[in-house]
Formats: structure tokens, sequence, C-alpha cells
């Protein structure tokens, strides 16, 4: 309900009306006190109507309504707001929230948003896990309810989020499977130094004309030694490394074929001494790119194809897994396209490093400089490593990447391991009852 005053003021009525801050301001006046009257009852039938309709909002309309917001915000060239952050609303939308809050056989009427509660948010929970949603996007789809319900709060379509904000289906054992390697956090199987150099081997060049091949060797060096994301990786541009003090600059990324001045975190921004074979590497890359792309061509790792474009993800990922396949850590099949167009694609049936080809180098270079830090404390400070690795936050590269133990894998590796545990246990055995022949 809308709060109004009616004064007399200067041989005049003034309608006021009290605002969201308390205050009341004149939003109407005439000579006559029927008119103001008349423009009040109008203000406060309006008002009941605007409530009516706030209180008749689903959880369905404001979910839409918020991911299409989210898009539109994304969309916008001025917001830093990327689209492959926020489009997983309106496909959950379409897929997890329209159809089971809409399912008359679960909710025979309508959830307003006020509505909504812990009761109805595990019932929901339940029906979409039954309608085979993964424990791990059920997580994530329960979470954005609580994320809307704020949504609306800001919009003042609600007062309040009310329980759902103390709501953690990841702890109601209830809602979780019997195998907790559904929902347990896995981490990205990193590989080892055994492994890259057996890699690197394979992808090694056979002469200075195979230009898709030193390219392959380059691309995966850069993974190696500098640990960047895929995104950065191919966003790399000559302006941005200098060859002469052996630096590189991350500033660019590359989203879903987009160019743009954007990382992907706060501290992702960064500026780094480039590893001496890495650097000595690029060199020789330069002459041998000029040579073939041309000197104006100002992408380090230009597709193919088309120059003025970067190498894509895909092409990166497809070369990896098939020479992954080749050291027999992956297995994959060559399919045709089911449209007909006698396009082919690759299917990983088995990979050692699932679905992140490209992240487990990222892995490898953050432990090798956290290994190796003990032995270099001062140069390679937190500090260092986190702008290195690009990460904000210290914490963040060892709570991700601190806990991996199997850089090498060698049988002098595990001597050495074997002999340290044996020295801190300190406990002797006897095998003097076995039985001798």
């Amino acid at each position: 309900m809308v709060y109004t005053k009616i004064l007399n003021k200067n041989s005049k009525w003034n309608l006021l009306v009290k605002d969201a801050y308390g205050k009341y301001k004149v939003v109407y006046h005439n000579k006559l006190k029927s008119k103001v009257i008349s423009k009040r009852e109008e203000l406060r039938s309006n008002s009941i109507k605007a409530q009516a309709a706030l209180d008749m909002r689903t959880v369905v309309g404001v979910y839409e309504e918020y991911a299409n917001q989210r898009m539109e915000d994304a969309l916008n060239p001025n917001s830093a707001l990327k689209v492959s952050s926020v489009n997983r609303f309106p496909r959950w939308f379409k897929r997890w929230i329209r159809p089971h809050f809409e399912n008359k056989m679960v909710f025979p009427s309508s959830i307003l948003i006020r509505q909504l509660n812990i009761d109805i948010a595990k019932t929901w929970f339940k029906e979409i896990r039954k309608s085979g949603c993964s424990i791990k996007v059920a997580f994530d789809v329960a979470n954005s309810l609580t994320t809307v319900l704020k949504y609306a709060v800001e919009k003042q379509y609600i007062d309040h989020v009310g329980s759902l904000s103390e709501w953690k289906p990841k702890k109601d054992k209830a809602l979780l499977p019997v195998d907790s390697s559904e929902y347990k956090k896995t981490k990205t199987v990193m590989i080892n130094r055994q492994e890259v150099a057996r890699l690197l081997t394979l992808l090694t060049p056979t002469n200075n004309e195979d230009i898709k091949s030193i390219s392959k060797y380059v691309i995966v060096s850069c993974l190696v030694f500098l640990g960047v994301r895929m995104s950065e990786l191919i966003a790399f541009k000559w302006k941005f490394v200098n060859l002469e003090t052996g630096t590189w600059d991350i500033t660019h990324t590359v989203v879903e074929g987009l160019y743009a001045k954007s990382v992907k975190a706060d501290g992702s921004e960064r500026s780094n001494v480039l590893p001496t074979e890495l650097w000595t590497l690029l060199k020789a890359w330069k002459i041998v790119h000029n040579k073939h792309f041309g000197k104006n061509v100002e992408w380090i790792f230009p597709s193919f194809g088309y120059y003025n474009v970067p190498v894509t993800e895909k092409v990166v990922r497809d070369w990896l897994v098939l020479a992954y396949q080749d050291l027999g850590l992956a297995k994959v099949e060559i399919r045709k396209s089911s449209s007909g167009d006698n396009k082919a694609y690759l299917k990983v049936l088995w990979s050692k490093f699932k679905g992140s080809p490209s992240k487990t180098f990222r892995h490898f270079a953050s432990t090798a400089l956290l290994n190796h830090q003990q032995a270099d404390p001062i140069v390679l400070n937190d500090n260092f490593i986190k702008g290195y690795i690009g990460h904000l936050d210290i914490k963040t590269t060892k709570t991700i990447y601190g806990d991996h133990n199997d850089l090498d894998n060698t049988s002098e590796q595990f001597d050495k391991q074997r002999s340290a545990v044996d020295n801190a246990i300190g406990i002797k055995t006897t095998d003097g009852w076995k039985e001798l022949n």
C-alpha cells in the first residue's frame, strides 16, 4: 500500500507520497480538494494492483527474467561480464527449472517466488535427480535459486531471501548419492615430467618446412613452461612477448572466438620472465613464423586457413589428444558428423587427463614451481609463484595445485620417497620367522 498525506498550502491542496527513504514528496496539487482525493484513490488502486502483481510472481517467471537479464548484461560491449559465465542460466532454466517447477504431479499449483523455501527446494532437487541431473549440476542449479532470490529482493519483488540462504544440499546426506565419488571434487590429473619429455620428443619437428609440426611443438612448449590457460595461449600476440628482454605479458584472452582485453579473474593479468628454453624456442619460431605467415601477422599462433585469426582451442585440444593416444595416454576415435556434411570429429573414448588435455600443463608448471620453492625461497617466493601462474592469492595456487605428488614418476624417485618414509618412521621389523628352504 502506498502511504500518502494531503496538506493545504498556498491556497492549494497537495498530495504527498512517501518514498523508499521514508520522505514525503508532492506528486500532485489542485485547488479542489475533491480532485486531490480522487488522485489519491487512483494511486492507492494502482499500488494495490502492483502489489498483487508482485505477489503473483512465480519462481519460473523470476528465474527466466534473471537468466535473460544476465545474458543481456553479458552481451553489452561495455560490460566485463562474459557470456560463457552466464549462458548456463538459460540452459538450466529450460532443462531443470521450468519443466520441474511446472510439473503438476509434483507441484499442483505454481510456486510463487515468495513461497520458495527449503522443503520445496528439497522436493525439486530430488525430482531433477530422478530425471538424470548429475549431482554436481544439481548442486550448481540449487545454488542459483538463492542467487535468483537475491535478484528478487533487488527488484523489490520480495523483502528478503528467507531460509533458503541457509540451505546447503551438499551437507544434506538425504540428498547425496551413496557413491561419494559422484559429488566429491576431483583434481585435474597432472602430467608428470617423464610424460612431458616423451610428448615433446614425439612432437619434435623433423624439418623447418613443416610449419604445422613446428607450431604444435611451440604451442605445447608454451603450455609446459608457462602454465597458461588455453584462452590466454591462443590470444598471444607478438606485441605481448619481448624477445629482447625475454619477458611476456598476459592482458587479453580469446573466449568463444571473441578476442578481448579481459582475463579470467583478478590476478590473471600478469607480466613475467620467459624461461630460457622457451625464450630460445620463441626466437626461432619468430623467424619461421615470419617466413611462412608474413611479418604483418600479429598472432603468435595464427590459424593455418586464415592468418588474421588465431588457432582455435578445438584444434589444439585435438592435437593433444591424438599425441596422447600415440603415447598410450588416451584412446580416441574419429567419427563422422551426424549432420551429414561429411565432416569428422574426434571422440575421446578414454584419456588419463580426462577432459583437461591442456589444463594438465597448468598443474605441471604450478607444481614444479611449488616443489622447487624450498630450494630457492628468495626468488621463488609466494608473490612470484602466484603472479607467474595468474592467481590473486597464493592460497589458491597451493589449494588447487599444491597437493600433487607425482611430478616425477621414476624408480629413482620411488626409492627416494621410500627412504624418506623409512627414516621418518624409524621402526625395524624382522622376517626371521619366514620358512627357509
